[in-house]
C-alpha cells in the first residue's frame, strides 16, 4: 500500500513538472457542415517537453492535429499527425498554412467574435481548457 502512494505522489509530482501555457487561442469562422481550424502559442515553460496528443471541440465531428507541407513546385498539402512535440523551455506556434487544429464537420455555424471552449490534450500536463475567440484570417504577406 505504501509502494502505491509513493507511486501516485511521484505521479503527480511529475505531471506537476510540466507546464504548458496556451496563447491566443483563436478560431477561423465557417459554416455548418463545413471545417475550420484552431490556431495558438503553446509555451512550454518546464525543463521538460511535452507532447500534443489530441484536442477536443464539441462543435465539430472530427478533431485533427494537422500539419501543412510542401508538396512540390510550391504546391501546399496538409496532412494529420499523430503528436506534437513541444521542447522544454520552447514555444511552439500553431498558425494558417502551419501546424494547426482541423476541425472537421462544424455541428453548426461558427461566427466572428463568438467564443468556444476546447481542450488540448498533453502527454504529461494532461487535459488543458482553453477558450477561443472566432476571428478572420490575417492576410498574406
Amino acid at each position: 500500500m505504501k509502494k502505491i502512494i509513493l507511486i501516485l505522489i511521484l505521479s503527480t509530482f511529475a505531471f506537476a513538472q510540466t507546464k504548458i501555457e496556451i496563447k491566443d487561442p483563436w478560431i477561423r469562422p465557417n459554416a455548418k457542415g463545413a471545417n475550420s481550424a484552431l490556431f495558438f502559442i503553446a509555451e512550454n515553460k518546464s525543463n521538460k517537453a511535452d507532447t500534443l496528443i489530441a484536442a477536443k471541440f464539441d462543435n465539430s465531428e472530427i478533431v485533427e492535429l494537422h500539419e501543412t507541407y510542401k508538396k512540390n513546385d510550391d504546391m501546399m498539402g496538409m496532412r494529420q499527425v499523430k503528436f506534437v512535440a513541444i521542447p522544454a523551455k520552447s514555444t511552439v506556434t500553431f498558425k494558417p498554412r502551419n501546424l494547426h487544429i482541423m476541425l472537421i464537420g462544424l455541428k453548426k455555424d461558427i461566427k466572428i467574435g463568438e467564443n468556444y471552449n476546447l481542450t488540448l490534450v498533453f502527454k504529461k500536463a494532461g487535459e488543458i481548457k482553453i477558450k477561443a475567440v472566432v476571428q478572420d484570417m490575417p492576410k498574406m504577406k
